[in-house]
């Protein structure tokens, strides 16, 4: 549908012709990106924009972060296939990857990775939801690539036990997504970051990470995983870039 207010003249919305150059270097840690659809209606309405939510998504995507981590808890399971199938081709396209976020049936029919809880990983209903769609008995390990959200050393264990191949750690700094919550002190996140080390799985940080806490973030994390604040750029690819410049100094 044609709108009288350009896309572009509200957002960022334009590639630079260097986007795609702007992808993860050698040595630079991983930066993943996680919706947050509530934050996105809000910034969407805020500003009047003409932008559908799956434009700004798309968007997102194709700025440049190493993933993105589809999250949408407001959805049905229609609902979330729809916006998945939706997102999938620019995602395929600039090689961001999409991780489904507790839809074990989904990351198996279309091959994508998954996001889980440590209940998830060790409850027997998430092999019972694999094997009503693959149709035979599913055996460890998993027919998918997951990760595992731990929160302290004893989570951290049973994922790595459970066949994860990433741990996510958090929340390491306060959070508008939790409040009043404390986050993981030093002494929890140096526990966890040693575990992984020797068990080789990479380790990456959430919670409250944005450009001023950054620099505050513990040595040793493969990435990090940012979201409320990534459902309110009007110049997205600028806050890639800015993302990718200091990931990229990271030792």
């Amino acid at each position: 549908m044609t709108t009288s207010v350009s896309k572009n003249e509200v957002f960022n919305l334009k590639a630079p012709s260097t986007a795609q150059g702007d992808a993860t270097t050698q040595g630079s840690m991983k930066l993943t990106y996680i919706t947050h659809l509530p934050a996105l209606y809000e910034f969407l309405g805020k500003i009047n924009s003409p932008l559908s939510p799956t434009d700004y998504l798309r968007a997102l995507i194709k700025s440049g972060p190493d993933a993105v981590l589809l999250r949408a808890k407001e959805l049905s399971i229609k609902e979330y296939e729809d916006l998945l199938t939706e997102l999938l081709p620019i995602a395929k396209t600039v090689g961001t990857e999409l991780i489904i976020s507790h839809h074990i049936d989904l990351a198996i029919k279309y091959n994508l990775p998954a996001q889980l809880s440590v209940p998830e990983c060790l409850d027997i209903t998430a092999q019972a939801q694999a094997e009503s769609v693959l149709g035979y008995k599913v055996l460890m390990p998993a027919p998918f690539k997951f990760g595992v959200s731990v929160h302290s050393l004893g989570e951290a264990q049973k994922g790595e036990s459970q066949g994860a191949k990433w741990l996510v750690l958090g929340h390491l700094f306060p959070s508008r997504c939790k409040p009043g919550l404390a986050p993981r002190n030093s002494a929890e996140c140096q526990d966890v970051l040693e575990f992984a080390k020797a068990h080789h799985i990479p380790l990456h940080a959430i919670g409250g990470i944005n450009f001023n806490t950054f620099s505050q973030l513990p040595k040793g994390f493969a990435g990090i995983y940012v979201m409320t604040e990534t459902m309110e750029q009007e110049d997205i690819y600028g806050y890639t870039k800015k993302w990718r410049q200091l990931l990229s100094g990271i030792e």
